[in-house]
């Protein structure tokens, strides 16, 4: 709504002025229909962008956002502006990623809030009685910096068949998502590629430290071992285990590095519970 609010009366605007500007010398009632349409389309210009933004009130974090975005500009932003051309002829010119806004849309998205109020004030100015002239150059210099702008940003969403698919969002709201992708590389990836969070490494010396308790499948005793550590060094070692009660030899199903029974430990360490016994299948049943 924003969007149109802004882009109608402008269109209409550029081009009842190009009408006034040719019909000058031409039938001054024909003239005056387009003056009244000028003015017409001069008071939506003042209406439609506010009423757009009150009527969606609510979404008024994604405005700031918007503003605060088109005005920072980075290395790529300059670097994108002068390989653009180049880009344009040449496919092998890879241009930097861009955010949510590239560096062309930023320069027009700077030109009509820096020209917006500008265009109202001199507007305004030339119905008063006896400053006509001097408002009357004031906008139309204003509209002349800002119509290869404007010219611009029409052929680029009209015309150009690389970025003319973005114009369907400025109707539904959604674009395609390769197409964003491509286009917004750096919002994309921010925005739908969320990167699956690295898990903290855990420091297991400490936990090796902790006392052992092994469980007995003979007699059904625990009996602690020392330290994790001191009873992984015998296990790897090929040292036999004996149970202290039975003197049975407490075997060792397998004496690899399995994740799954690596990870077993390492929550029964860090549970806490180290005067129990490890359940797992560290022993053989008889």
């Amino acid at each position: 709504m924003l969007h149109w609010g802004l882009a109608i009366p402008f269109v209409l605007l550029y081009v009842s002025a190009l009408l006034l500007v040719v019909t000058w010398a031409g039938p001054r009632p024909f003239h005056q229909w387009i003056g009244w349409i000028h003015r017409g389309a001069g008071v939506c210009l003042i209406v439609f962008p506010p009423l757009a933004l009150l009527l969606g009130f609510r979404q008024w974090r994604t405005h700031l956002d918007n503003m605060r975005e088109g005005w920072v500009w980075s290395r790529d932003d300059f670097r994108w502006l002068v390989l653009c051309p180049r880009a344009a002829v040449d496919r092998r010119i890879q241009l930097p990623e861009q955010g949510k806004f590239n560096a062309a849309e930023k320069l027009n998205f700077i030109m009509v809030q820096a020209t917006y109020p500008l265009y109202i004030a001199t507007g305004i100015w030339i119905w008063m009685p006896g400053v006509g002239f001097l408002a009357w150059v004031g906008h139309l210099t204003i509209a002349v910096l800002g119509l290869p702008l404007v010219l611009g940003h029409v052929y680029m969403a009209t015309v150009n068949p690389s970025t003319r698919i973005g114009l369907q969002g400025m109707v539904t709201g959604w674009v395609d998502r390769e197409w964003a992708k491509h286009h917004y590389r750096r919002w994309y990836r921010r925005r739908f590629e969320v990167s699956k969070p690295v898990p903290t490494p855990v420091s297991v010396e400490p936990l090796l430290g902790q006392a052992a308790m092994v469980h007995c499948a003979s007699c059904g005793q625990a009996s602690a071992f020392g330290t994790w550590e001191q009873l992984m060094h015998r296990v790897f070692q090929i040292e036999p285990i004996f149970c202290p009660k039975c003197d049975a030899e407490i075997l060792i199903v397998k004496a690899e590095a399995d994740p799954a029974v690596v990870n077993a430990i390492l929550e029964h360490i860090e549970s806490g519970r180290v005067h129990e016994p490890f359940h797992e299948q560290l022993t053989c049943p008889v």
